[in-house]
Formats: C-alpha cells, structure tokens, sequence
C-alpha cells in the first residue's frame, strides 16, 4: 500500500505487454523525479520566512499534491482485480493503419 503501488505494482499490470517495459520505465522515472522535486522544495519552502516559519503550510502544500494524486489513481487507473492481462490488451488495428483490414483502397476506375 502506498507510492509503489502506482509507480510498481498496477504499471505491470495495465500496460500492454508490447509497451510494458518502457511504460514502466517511465512511470518509475516519474515515481524518482517526484521525489527529488519534493525533497528539494521541501528545503526552500520550509524555511521561508525564517527557520522552519513555513513548515505548517508546507506539509499542507504536500498533502494537497497526494490528495491530487489519490484522486488520479482511483479515478484515472482501471481496476485489474480479477482480471486477466489479455483483457488490458489493445487493438493494435486501431493505431497501425497498415494492419488494418477494413480500409477500402480507392482505384483509379472509382475516382472518375
């Protein structure tokens, strides 16, 4: 339960396999750069206005962001609970127009 559940876990099982890896990759990049963004603004932010004088509104700030993003992963990620992986698969038809079998070619005949 908590961060590495999305930036480990749900990536490996809702991306499709043809893009898993990269998909992870990046989802685990962005899991890192969030943490090196919070830990290097948490310094500036605290200390604003003197010596930890913006700690209450900095912790306030943060729990906001995770606020947000608790949001996201219910709202925005599917649910693979008692579901196979086939069914995360995409139609590679739908986005590689030289695959597809229903397109018509126009020939020269229907043009005229």
């Amino acid at each position: 339960f908590g961060a590495n559940a999305t930036t480990f876990i749900i990536p490996a099982e809702v991306f499709p396999t043809r893009f898993r890896a990269t998909a992870h990759g990046m989802s685990a990049a962005c899991g890192k750069s969030g943490a090196i963004l919070a830990a290097f603004g948490f310094n500036v932010l605290v200390n604003l206005g003197g010596k930890n004088a913006f700690l209450p509104q900095t912790l306030g700030i943060f729990a906001a962001i995770q606020f947000v993003g608790l949001l996201a992963t219910i709202f925005l990620l599917p649910e693979s609970k008692g579901r196979d992986l086939d069914s995360f698969e995409d139609n590679e038809a739908e986005w590689r127009p030289e695959i597809r079998t229903d397109h018509h070619t126009i020939s020269e005949q229907e043009t005229q």
